[in-house]
């Protein structure tokens, strides 16, 4: 997952790179920008649906994290990519936040097909973070969520201290989708599949965070 899939590019017009915004996002601050990005989507006759991954996730749905940088999303819909980033834009400026507020950034580094087998495996689950007239967003799929959230959480320069707490939210939210422990073979085979690295390291704190709902 580590790896820069350009070909993603025909979402990248609106891709404003993450860390740039001086302000931690709290989840009213993202209903609200949401909210007025759904506003614009719906003037103009639209109604997209787009999929979050990260720390939106904690912040609005779990509520496990008090706030986050931004709202990271990918989307398969090209077609109203320039209506959306227009929504985001004037978003922003209502909000007074950088354009990075809400970005697809993550999307760079999805494969085509994987990015397109997580979006119709998020439509499935229907885990539903917001959803007005104009804009619906999904959560990413929970062992998606994991797998990235563990390989992050491995790498020094980028880890956050809140990386295993995020990661473990997401294992629970799985084990109790399914009604049973999640299997570390599980967690590694999809690791494998998303082209993601992770460490014994992190299974191991992954294991002391939530031995509950992890075996193997």
């Amino acid at each position: 997952m580590g790896q820069c899939f350009s070909d993603t590019a025909s979402l990248t017009d609106f891709v404003n790179r993450p860390g740039v915004e001086d302000k931690q996002l709290t989840a009213e601050d993202i209903k609200r920008g949401l909210g007025l990005t759904a506003k614009h989507l719906e003037s103009k006759k639209k109604q997209v649906t787009v999929v979050a991954v990260g720390g939106a996730i904690n912040t609005i749905l779990l509520r496990s994290r008090a706030s986050t940088a931004d709202v990271d999303f990918f989307s398969v819909d090209a077609a109203n990519n320039p209506v959306l980033r227009d929504g985001i834009k004037s978003a922003a400026k209502s909000m007074q936040l950088g354009e990075g507020w809400m970005n697809n950034h993550t999307a760079l580094f999805i494969a085509p097909n994987t990015k397109t087998n997580l979006y119709n495996e998020a439509i499935s689950d229907g885990v539903v973070i917001f959803d007005e007239p104009g804009l619906k967003v999904l959560a990413a799929p929970w062992m998606y969520c994991l797998v990235a959230k563990l390989e992050k959480a491995g790498k020094r320069g980028n880890a956050k201290s809140y990386d295993m707490s995020d990661a473990s939210q997401y294992l629970i939210q799985e084990s109790k989708r399914r009604g049973t422990k999640i299997k570390v073979a599980d967690i590694e085979a999809k690791a494998i599949a998303y082209g993601a690295k992770i460490q014994e390291a992190q299974i191991k704190e992954l294991k002391a965070l939530c031995g509950g709902y992890i075996e193997g």
